[in-house]
């Protein structure tokens, strides 16, 4: 979800539609051998493990864009109290639909990876998603090495030296 919210994240239509559509295929198959790698899939646990994945991720998708889409264009501070009940709910219920998803597609995978494997899911999602999005924002090389300058510290550039005179 990620990629594409990263790859949507340009302004105007895109400069090439065959362009954007490799890109975002270079980037599926990255994504692919990153977890083949980080999980230590075998062939046959690729095979399984994918169709199981990627219908649990278009689900999650699915009602994540649901939630979006109700209440795209509506900021916190602006909600009346009932719509912020409202909300409140909607948000529940969205987390309580990913557990249930979680809960589900985790007995499928137990069935065709090893359980370790599938406690491993969640971090390793993190790890490859982090990965992908800096690959896909600034062209990372290989071991996630960023190309040119490093930037300042951890957080961003260090902040300005004090005025003269304190």
């Amino acid at each position: 979800m990620a990629i594409a919210s990263a790859a949507n994240a340009q302004d105007g239509p895109p400069p090439g539609d065959s362009t954007r559509k490799a890109k975002m295929e270079e980037l599926k198959k990255t994504r692919r051998e990153l977890f083949i790698k980080k999980l230590s899939l075998t062939d046959e646990e690729s095979k399984k493990f994918f169709p199981i994945y990627d219908e649990y991720q278009l689900k999650l998708r699915t009602e994540r864009r649901a939630f979006k889409d109700k209440w795209k264009g509506k900021k916190p501070e602006d909600l009346t109290e009932e719509e912020a009940n409202v909300y409140l709910k909607d948000a529940i219920d969205l987390r309580s639909k990913e557990l249930e998803l979680f809960k589900t597609y985790s007995e499928k995978l137990k069935t065709v990876i090893p359980v370790k494997k599938v406690v491993m899911l969640p971090r390793v999602e993190k790890e490859i998603q982090h990965e992908l999005i800096g690959k896909a924002r600034d062209g990372k090389g290989p071991g996630g090495k960023r190309k040119g300058p490093p930037r300042g510290g951890q957080h961003g550039p260090p902040p300005p030296p004090p005025p003269e005179g304190e």
